[in-house]
């Protein structure tokens, strides 16, 4: 166990899970702030020695306060005379405990405040290597995200792939076989260019139908890709391609989507917008397909 900060000492910080981070304090101030309410055992604390920010709850004795000292013995009555030399020695012996005690109250003032600086360099270090982590994985939250928001909206994972930077993923809906392809790659994974640009991703999106006459339909398809017609790249634009093997046509669109409007730094996702955005692109995609291979 790490030994306890003196009473009075303003050394230990406190994250209240309502106010966020509050100024250092001491141990009296902790419980008297328990007392009328205002912090909570489940709050967290740290100071220097505990190994980690830990709830109150799990800190022994932090709140456990000496007695208070007793009331000094009354003062004995004055004698009636008292040498000089005496005085002097009285006055010279009071100086010296004074200066001892200014010395030592100066020191502690300045171990607290050296305390406290360390303890702030923690916590931003601590905030830095959050930011950092979370650039470094935050697509992979964004593709559990698509999966989880598909299979609420009926699908069925058939086909997952990643190497890391580019994700694919292809649902089956098993009513009516259609199929839905989303291919997710992360562009701004390094914590400066997401710092400046937040967290962004290229995503294509895909519907897919079994046809009739796939063959005669695949070949109209290979001759506009010939002819120039069709850029996969432009965001926006509609491009057709096809599975020979399955006989599915597919209907797709590339779009730059911003993470950070799904999934915040406390990982808390928005499965309304991002289901409401996946289902607007699908249908989109299920007209344009219907409407010009009907």
């Amino acid at each position: 166990m790490s030994q306890l900060p003196a009473p009075d000492a303003p050394v230990v910080h406190v994250h209240n899970q309502q106010r966020g981070r509050l100024a250092p304090m001491s141990r009296r101030d902790i419980a008297g702030m328990l007392d009328e309410g205002s912090l909570s055992r489940d709050d967290l604390v740290w100071f220097t020695g505990l190994e980690g920010w830990k709830p109150l709850s799990e800190v022994d004795g932090i709140t456990d306060l000496p007695a208070p000292a007793p009331a000094p013995a009354p003062a004995p009555a004055p004698m009636a005379s008292v040498p000089v030399a005496g005085i002097q020695q009285d006055v010279e012996a009071t100086t010296a405990q004074e200066g001892a005690l200014v010395e030592a109250e100066t020191g502690s003032a300045d171990d607290d405040r050296l305390d406290a600086i360390f303890g702030d360099l923690i916590e931003q270090s601590w905030m830095f290597h959050h930011q950092h982590d979370f650039a470094g994985h935050i697509d992979e939250v964004m593709v559990g995200a698509v999966i989880t928001s598909c299979l609420e909206g009926g699908q069925s994972l058939i086909d997952l792939n990643s190497d890391g930077t580019h994700h694919y993923m292809r649902f089956e809906d098993m009513e009516d076989h259609s199929r839905m392809i989303v291919r997710l790659t992360h562009l701004t994974g390094d914590l400066t260019t997401a710092t400046v640009q937040g967290h962004r991703a290229s995503v294509v999106i895909g519907y897919g139908e079994r046809v009739r006459n796939f063959g005669k339909i695949w070949q109209a398809v290979k001759a506009e890709y010939k002819s120039g017609l069709i850029s996969r790249d432009s965001p926006g634009s509609i491009s057709v391609d096809g599975d020979m093997t399955s006989q599915y046509v597919y209907v797709q669109v590339r779009l730059y989507l911003k993470i950070d409007d799904y999934v915040d730094h406390e990982y808390d996702i928005n499965y309304a917008r991002l289901g409401e955005h996946l289902g607007a692109t699908v249908h989109a995609l299920r007209k344009y397909l219907r409407g010009r291979f009907a």
